[in-house]
Order: structure tokens, then sequence, then C-alpha cells
């Protein structure tokens, strides 16, 4: 398995045991800083403020949406399906993190983000 897919499947691991406790968001972002390392400290943080929105508005769909994010800027996306506001989600998040992301992900993430209408 690829450091990357083992990184997603970490922290979608440790996100499913956060979304059925008590959590704060420090534990989202412990997790997250955790796991993905490798992605730049502000596409971590936008991570994480996504897992704080979406955990208080869909707790059980948070840890697949942020892990399945994770896979897509990892370019390492497995075809797990995403809404249509979870797409422009993620397009937002790489646009506004687009200057300190490698471009080999940033083309992979918007070809797919523009494939499923999201642009």
């Amino acid at each position: 398995m690829k450091p990357e897919a083992r990184a997603i499947n970490s922290l979608l691991d440790s996100l499913s045991a956060l979304s059925g406790r008590a959590w704060t968001e420090k534990d989202l972002s412990l997790a997250i800083d955790k796991w993905l390392p490798m992605l730049p400290r502000s596409t971590r943080e936008a991570l994480t403020g996504l897992a704080v929105e979406k955990l208080k508005t869909d707790p059980a769909r948070m840890p697949l949406a942020i892990a399945t994010f994770a896979g897509v800027l990892l370019k390492e996306y497995d075809g797990t399906p995403l809404t249509l506001a979870e797409w422009r989600e993620l397009r937002d998040v790489i646009s506004d993190c687009a200057d300190e992301l490698d471009m080999d992900n940033v083309t992979y993430a918007m070809s797919l983000i523009m494939d499923y209408g999201a642009l």
C-alpha cells in the first residue's frame, strides 16, 4: 500500500472514532496533522475547518468526506462519491491553497472537480 493511501485510511479511522464521541476542534486538527503532514499547513487548517462544519451538520458523513478530500489532494482519489456541494467545498480549499500545493496535485484535483461539474 502506498504511504498516501495508508495515511488516508488511517485518517478515516481516526475521524470515524472522533465522530462517535465528544470532540474538539483541536482533536480534529491533531488527527489531520498526524496523518497528512505532507500537505501544507494552510490546507490542513482548511480541512480542519471543513471537518468542524461537517461534524455539526452531518457527523456520519464527515469522516468519509474529509478522507476523500485528502485522497483527491494527494492524487489518490478512489472514486468515493461526493455531492456537488462537497466538490465545491474541495474546489474552494484548492483555490485558497493552490499557491502552496504541488501543481501536479492542483491540476489533478481541478480536473476531477471539472469532471464532476463543480467548476
